[in-house]
């Protein structure tokens, strides 16, 4: 069984952990779809607080001979689903860094074929009117 000081210390922490993603997304410091594993998270926590009981009768109905091996498995879960989350996360942002590198690329060489254009439409320009003048 869980004492009340650890029940009142993950309530506080977990809630405390909730708040503060939520100010975070509220303040476009985090967007909301990155923090939906986390919130998750604080709220499970929350209820386990609350409900101790819940936790044994949980690892009952999986066969886990203890409460605290079932919390330490899904917690387990927990972080490879976040880190695979990320994993996907970052490729995504590599594959779009990529283009748009590409992108740049072609830009700048497309404006450097401008600007030669233009020199040289300038250099006719310039000789047109020197001898027109003469």
């Amino acid at each position: 069984m869980i004492s009340i000081k650890l029940q009142l210390f993950l309530f506080v922490i977990s809630l405390a952990g909730l708040f503060m993603f939520i100010n975070m997304i509220v303040k476009y410091k985090l967007e909301l779809r990155y923090s939906l594993l986390w919130i998750f998270f604080s709220l499970t926590t929350i209820v386990l607080a609350i409900f101790p009981k819940l936790s044994q009768f949980l690892s009952d109905c999986l066969g886990f001979e203890k409460p605290v091996n079932a919390i330490f498995l899904f917690g387990f879960l927990l972080v490879l689903l976040i880190i695979f989350s990320l994993t996907i996360t970052l490729s995504n942002n590599q594959n779009k860094i990529k283009q748009l590198t590409q992108e740049l690329g072609i830009n700048k060489l497309e404006i450097k074929q401008l600007r030669e254009e233009m020199n040289k439409v300038n250099n006719i320009l310039k000789r047109e009117t020197s001898d027109y003048d003469k």
